[in-house]
Protein backbone atom coordinates (compact mmCIF):
# COMPACT_ATOMS: atom_id res chain seq x y z
CA UNK A 1 0.00 0.00 0.00
CA UNK A 2 1.30 3.45 -0.92
CA UNK A 3 1.88 6.05 1.78
CA UNK A 4 0.43 9.54 1.86
CA UNK A 5 3.20 11.08 -0.29
CA UNK A 6 2.74 8.71 -3.22
CA UNK A 7 -0.02 8.67 -5.81
CA UNK A 8 0.69 5.53 -7.86
CA UNK A 9 3.31 3.45 -9.62
CA UNK A 10 4.64 5.42 -12.59
CA UNK A 11 5.00 4.61 -16.28
CA UNK A 12 8.66 3.90 -17.03
CA UNK A 13 8.19 4.38 -20.75
CA UNK A 14 7.55 8.13 -20.63
CA UNK A 15 10.31 10.75 -20.88
CA UNK A 16 11.77 12.03 -17.62
CA UNK A 17 14.49 14.53 -16.76
CA UNK A 18 16.85 15.49 -13.95
CA UNK A 19 19.09 18.51 -13.43
CA UNK A 20 22.57 17.55 -12.22
CA UNK A 21 25.74 19.35 -11.20
CA UNK A 22 28.83 18.79 -13.36
CA UNK A 23 30.96 21.91 -12.92
CA UNK A 24 31.65 21.12 -9.28
CA UNK A 25 31.21 18.08 -7.07
CA UNK A 26 28.27 17.71 -4.72
CA UNK A 27 28.95 18.22 -1.01
CA UNK A 28 29.58 14.49 -0.55
CA UNK A 29 32.04 14.43 -3.46
CA UNK A 30 29.68 12.50 -5.71
CA UNK A 31 29.49 12.97 -9.46
CA UNK A 32 26.75 11.34 -11.49
CA UNK A 33 28.02 9.20 -14.39
CA UNK A 34 26.34 9.39 -17.80
CA UNK A 35 24.88 6.32 -19.55
CA UNK A 36 25.38 4.10 -16.50
CA UNK A 37 22.93 2.72 -13.96
CA UNK A 38 23.01 4.80 -10.78
CA UNK A 39 21.54 3.36 -7.57
CA UNK A 40 20.18 5.60 -4.83
CA UNK A 41 21.90 5.50 -1.45
CA UNK A 42 18.52 5.22 0.25
CA UNK A 43 15.65 2.99 -0.83
CA UNK A 44 12.22 4.51 -1.34
CA UNK A 45 10.25 4.62 1.91
CA UNK A 46 6.56 4.32 1.08
CA UNK A 47 5.72 5.19 4.70
CA UNK A 48 7.57 8.50 4.65
CA UNK A 49 5.63 11.44 6.05
CA UNK A 50 7.99 14.18 4.81
CA UNK A 51 9.40 14.61 1.30
CA UNK A 52 12.99 14.58 2.61
CA UNK A 53 12.36 11.07 3.96
CA UNK A 54 11.16 9.52 0.68
CA UNK A 55 14.56 8.24 -0.46
CA UNK A 56 15.42 7.39 -4.04
CA UNK A 57 16.06 9.95 -6.79
CA UNK A 58 13.61 12.68 -7.77
CA UNK A 59 12.97 13.11 -11.49
CA UNK A 60 10.42 15.14 -13.41
CA UNK A 61 8.88 15.74 -16.83
CA UNK A 62 10.07 18.33 -19.34
CA UNK A 63 7.32 20.86 -18.59
CA UNK A 64 8.45 20.99 -14.97
CA UNK A 65 12.25 20.90 -15.45
CA UNK A 66 12.39 24.70 -15.12
CA UNK A 67 11.56 24.29 -11.44
CA UNK A 68 14.82 22.38 -10.80
CA UNK A 69 17.48 24.67 -12.30
CA UNK A 70 18.93 25.50 -8.89
CA UNK A 71 20.08 21.88 -8.63
CA UNK A 72 22.85 22.09 -11.23
CA UNK A 73 24.17 23.15 -14.60
CA UNK A 74 23.10 20.26 -16.84
CA UNK A 75 19.76 18.76 -17.84
CA UNK A 76 19.75 15.03 -18.53
CA UNK A 77 17.14 12.70 -19.90
CA UNK A 78 16.41 9.86 -17.48
CA UNK A 79 15.84 6.22 -18.33
CA UNK A 80 14.21 4.15 -15.59
CA UNK A 81 15.57 0.57 -15.52
CA UNK A 82 12.95 -2.17 -15.63
CA UNK A 83 13.96 -3.52 -12.19
CA UNK A 84 13.70 -0.14 -10.45
CA UNK A 85 10.87 0.88 -8.16
CA UNK A 86 9.25 3.99 -9.58
CA UNK A 87 6.42 6.12 -8.18
CA UNK A 88 4.55 9.31 -8.92
CA UNK A 89 4.30 11.54 -5.86
CA UNK A 90 1.35 13.68 -4.86
CA UNK A 91 3.27 16.87 -5.71
CA UNK A 92 1.49 19.15 -8.18
CA UNK A 93 4.91 19.78 -9.78
CA UNK A 94 5.13 16.36 -11.44
CA UNK A 95 7.72 14.83 -9.10
CA UNK A 96 8.56 11.15 -9.48
CA UNK A 97 10.85 8.98 -7.36
CA UNK A 98 12.98 6.04 -8.54
CA UNK A 99 15.61 3.84 -6.90
CA UNK A 100 17.66 3.38 -10.08
CA UNK A 101 18.19 5.59 -13.11
CA UNK A 102 20.34 6.06 -16.19
CA UNK A 103 21.24 9.65 -17.07
CA UNK A 104 21.72 10.29 -20.76
CA UNK A 105 21.85 13.07 -23.39
CA UNK A 106 23.25 15.76 -21.06
CA UNK A 107 22.68 19.37 -22.13
CA UNK A 108 24.42 22.31 -20.50
CA UNK A 109 22.10 24.96 -19.15
CA UNK A 110 22.71 28.60 -20.05
CA UNK A 111 20.42 31.61 -20.14
CA UNK A 112 19.13 30.74 -23.62
CA UNK A 113 18.26 27.17 -22.65
CA UNK A 114 16.76 28.32 -19.35
CA UNK A 115 14.47 30.62 -21.36
CA UNK A 116 13.43 27.68 -23.54
CA UNK A 117 12.60 25.62 -20.46
CA UNK A 118 10.62 28.53 -19.06
CA UNK A 119 8.55 28.97 -22.21
CA UNK A 120 7.53 25.30 -22.19
CA UNK A 121 6.91 25.14 -18.44
CA UNK A 122 3.57 24.71 -16.68
CA UNK A 123 4.29 25.57 -13.05
CA UNK A 124 2.08 27.08 -10.40
CA UNK A 125 2.58 30.69 -9.32
CA UNK A 126 4.71 30.00 -6.24
CA UNK A 127 6.98 27.68 -8.21
CA UNK A 128 7.51 30.39 -10.83
CA UNK A 129 8.59 32.84 -8.12
CA UNK A 130 11.09 30.31 -6.77
CA UNK A 131 12.34 29.35 -10.25
CA UNK A 132 12.74 33.04 -11.09
CA UNK A 133 14.92 33.45 -8.01
CA UNK A 134 16.91 30.33 -8.89
CA UNK A 135 17.61 31.77 -12.35
CA UNK A 136 19.04 34.95 -10.84
CA UNK A 137 21.27 32.93 -8.49
CA UNK A 138 22.48 30.71 -11.34
CA UNK A 139 23.23 33.69 -13.59
CA UNK A 140 20.31 33.37 -15.99
CA UNK A 141 19.29 36.97 -15.43
CA UNK A 142 17.53 37.47 -18.79
CA UNK A 143 15.26 34.55 -18.01
CA UNK A 144 14.75 35.72 -14.43
CA UNK A 145 13.63 39.15 -15.59
CA UNK A 146 11.33 37.63 -18.21
CA UNK A 147 9.60 35.53 -15.57
CA UNK A 148 9.29 38.66 -13.44
CA UNK A 149 7.76 40.54 -16.36
CA UNK A 150 5.27 37.76 -17.10
CA UNK A 151 4.33 36.56 -13.64
CA UNK A 152 4.76 39.37 -11.08
CA UNK A 153 2.32 42.25 -10.68
CA UNK A 154 1.18 44.69 -8.01
CA UNK A 155 -1.36 42.15 -6.71
CA UNK A 156 1.08 39.30 -6.07
CA UNK A 157 4.40 41.09 -5.62
CA UNK A 158 4.38 40.76 -1.83
CA UNK A 159 4.14 36.98 -2.17
CA UNK A 160 6.83 37.05 -4.86
CA UNK A 161 9.20 38.99 -2.59
CA UNK A 162 8.52 36.68 0.35
CA UNK A 163 9.31 33.63 -1.79
CA UNK A 164 12.37 35.36 -3.24
CA UNK A 165 13.79 36.22 0.18
CA UNK A 166 13.02 32.81 1.65
CA UNK A 167 14.60 31.01 -1.30
CA UNK A 168 17.77 33.11 -1.03
CA UNK A 169 17.99 32.49 2.71
CA UNK A 170 17.77 28.72 2.22
CA UNK A 171 20.66 28.85 -0.27
CA UNK A 172 23.13 30.71 1.95
CA UNK A 173 24.70 27.55 3.40
CA UNK A 174 25.03 25.91 -0.01
CA UNK A 175 26.76 28.90 -1.60
CA UNK A 176 28.74 29.89 1.48
CA UNK A 177 27.63 33.51 1.23
CA UNK A 178 24.61 35.75 1.30
CA UNK A 179 23.01 35.16 -2.08
CA UNK A 180 21.27 38.52 -1.78
CA UNK A 181 24.70 40.07 -2.39
CA UNK A 182 25.10 38.36 -5.77
CA UNK A 183 24.91 40.92 -8.59
CA UNK A 184 22.16 39.25 -10.62
CA UNK A 185 20.12 38.60 -7.49
CA UNK A 186 20.36 42.28 -6.54
CA UNK A 187 19.11 43.26 -10.00
CA UNK A 188 16.03 41.07 -9.64
CA UNK A 189 15.46 42.21 -6.05
CA UNK A 190 15.42 45.84 -7.13
CA UNK A 191 12.86 45.07 -9.84
CA UNK A 192 10.61 43.37 -7.30
CA UNK A 193 10.89 46.25 -4.84
CA UNK A 194 10.03 48.78 -7.54
CA UNK A 195 6.93 46.81 -8.47
CA UNK A 196 5.99 46.74 -4.79
CA UNK A 197 6.16 50.53 -4.72
CA UNK A 198 3.51 50.69 -7.41
CA UNK A 199 5.48 50.77 -10.62
CA UNK A 200 4.28 48.56 -13.46
CA UNK A 201 6.62 45.83 -14.58
CA UNK A 202 6.87 47.48 -18.01
CA UNK A 203 8.15 50.70 -16.44
CA UNK A 204 10.61 48.71 -14.37
CA UNK A 205 12.00 46.88 -17.40
CA UNK A 206 12.75 50.12 -19.28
Amino acid sequence: MLGKLFECEADKNKKYYRVIQTIKEYKNGKRFPIDEVVVADKEIDLNATESMQMGGFCVTTYNYAFRWLIRGDTLCEVIIPEDSKFYKTISDNDVYVCEKMILTNPKKIDDEFAMKLYKTSTLNEISYFRAMTACSICGYIITALKVCEDKVNIRNVDVAISEFEGFCKRREEEYGKNTLEMENVKILYEKLKKISKGNTIHEVME
